[in-house]
């Protein structure tokens, strides 16, 4: 099995500095760790979903949580669209 490559987060930290961003993101920090990383598990609703090249298009928001945490988020499993 080939390597992951690192993720890219779509969104840039404005984002997350006023409304719906603001909101998930302090929604987000409130939880624990393992339910963010379980939230992300492929198969579920609303699971780490990336292109090819590593950019975030769903869990955005849930892996900057994790970065804060220090989290290897580069190693989380994921769901790659085409």
């Amino acid at each position: 099995m080939s390597a992951q490559l690192p993720l890219r987060l779509i969104h840039s930290d404005s984002v997350f500095e006023s409304g719906p961003g603001k909101m998930s993101l302090d929604y987000w920090r409130d939880r624990p760790t393992v339910e963010i990383v379980e939230s992300l598990d492929p198969g579920r609703r609303e699971a780490l979903r990336v292109k090819a090249d590593g950019r975030v298009m769903n869990g955005n928001t849930r892996v900057k949580v994790l970065r804060e945490r220090n989290y290897d988020v580069d190693a989380l499993p994921r769901e790659v669209l085409l």
